[in-house]
């Protein structure tokens, strides 16, 4: 099992969280702005307003207004109605302008288990597959779960030893035990609110270590070039093969070009085995999710083993991408359940990132100096406004000078004011 150093880089309107292997390597990052709260495994009551039995789904609303899609399942539907006031917990942001994905009843996720508040039993997974569903029954009698809870064990429980296990349904049952807050069960009202960052960092990965990392520091500077490249559709790999990851507003489109790899040198065998390990990587560090499809060089038992290390590696994803066959068509198809936001969705707004990246140098200076910091028009509106309060924790004053074009490449910078000569 991979244990991951968490380290989270806290910084005036945003947080940086980067999840880094046994190896160092960083395999995901979150970005996680202050203006923008994330509502994903929060636990609500919200009221259904349309129910569309043809799709398996419920339209509703949260107490602050927020509209959410609801998935209903395939039996049970007829308990949800028009108007009725429903506990739901919210599985994942809006995208390409769709509202919040939500889910019936309270749950805590977590790498290795879902927590079952109001529901009793321990429960396997049915992504399980049968000799990973043997061993964690044997272990089933050992766990031990309060009244008025249930539990789902997931994948990645198979990894753990049972105090461990134990430890994380513990954590789980007293985290809603302690934050969960009840609400008149005929009003809508949020029951849990997902979390701390620090929570939901460490439940994101069966094994984490979480660490505060300083601006600008080594991991710091790790997350900036790991954001920098899930932002290019080209990624290099070591025997000069290349991968392309694209998405549209469908799927994502991942290319294995071998064109400029030394096949001679290193075979099919070894372009693939690098293919592997870095499309798994930037599968999470993308964000990714929904269908993938993945098209693989026709190269006869070494595109079997790729298959086989791909599936090695997506075994440590967290977010359980699951591999669902070769198309008509000949490209590889993959499943990745919808999540947090793609780092691509962050990004797109690029001017209040370009804006959050000078607070950063900012923030790096010495304290209660003031800083003159050269922006755009558009990131001082944006700072003055949304960002206003970004501003505020940088406790120190600033100073915003307009010298840079509206260009969305542009760069916040530092001034540096000349120092006086007598």
């Amino acid at each position: 099992m991979n244990r991951y150093d968490i380290f989270a880089e806290i910084a005036p309107g945003q947080t940086r969280i980067g999840f880094f292997d046994a190896a160092g390597i960083i395999q995901d990052v979150w970005l996680c702005r202050d203006d923008q709260p994330d509502l994903t495994g929060s636990v609500h009551q919200a009221r259904v307003e349309q129910v569309f039995a043809g799709q398996n789904r419920a339209r509703g609303r949260l107490a602050d207004g927020t509209s959410i899609s609801i998935k209903l399942p395939k039996t049970g539907r007829a308990a949800v109605s028009a108007g009725a006031v429903v506990v739901v917990t919210i599985i994942a942001p809006p995208r390409h302008g769709k509202a919040w994905q939500a889910v019936l009843d309270a749950r805590l996720v977590a790498a290795a288990l879902v927590l079952l508040p109001g529901q009793s039993g321990i429960h396997l997974s049915r992504s399980l597959d049968d000799e990973a569903a043997a061993d964690l029954r044997k272990m089933l009698a050992e766990l031990h779960l309060p009244d008025g809870f249930g539990v789902i064990l997931r994948r990645h429980a198979r990894q753990m030893i049972r105090p461990m296990l134990q430890t994380a349904i513990d954590q789980l049952v007293a985290a809603w035990q302690a934050e969960s807050i009840s609400c008149d069960p005929a009003a809508p009202g949020m029951l849990y609110d997902g979390g701390s960052l620090h929570q939901r960092a460490l439940r994101a990965v069966p094994d984490g270590c979480y660490h505060i990392c300083p601006i600008g520091d080594a991991q710091s500077a790790q997350i900036d070039r790991a954001v920098a490249m899930a932002m290019q559709p080209q990624v290099d790999l070591p025997s000069g093969g290349t991968l392309w990851c694209q998405r549209t507003h469908a799927l994502w489109a991942i290319d294995i070009d071998g064109a400029d790899a030394d096949i001679e040198k290193h075979g099919f065998g070894a372009l693939l085995g690098e293919a592997a390990g870095e499309i798994a990587r930037q599968i999470r560090l993308r964000g990714m999710s929904g269908p993938i499809m993945i098209d693989v060089p026709r190269a006869g038992p070494a595109s079997k083993k790729f298959r086989a290390q791909l599936h090695g590696y997506c075994a440590e994803d967290p977010q359980n991408p699951e591999i669902l066959g070769v198309t008509r068509g000949g490209m590889l198809e993959l499943w990745r359940p919808h999540g947090r936001a793609s780092l691509l969705d962050i990004m797109s707004d690029d001017v209040a990132q370009a804006a959050l990246a000078g607070l950063r140098l900012a923030a790096a200076r010495p304290a209660f100096k003031s800083v003159q910091l050269a922006v755009t028009a558009s990131m001082a509106a944006w700072l003055q406004s949304a960002g206003a309060a970004a501003v505020v924790a940088l406790e120190r004053p600033l100073e915003l000078t307009i010298c840079l074009d509206d260009d969305p490449r542009a760069v916040a910078y530092i001034i540096d004011k000349a120092k006086s000569s007598y």
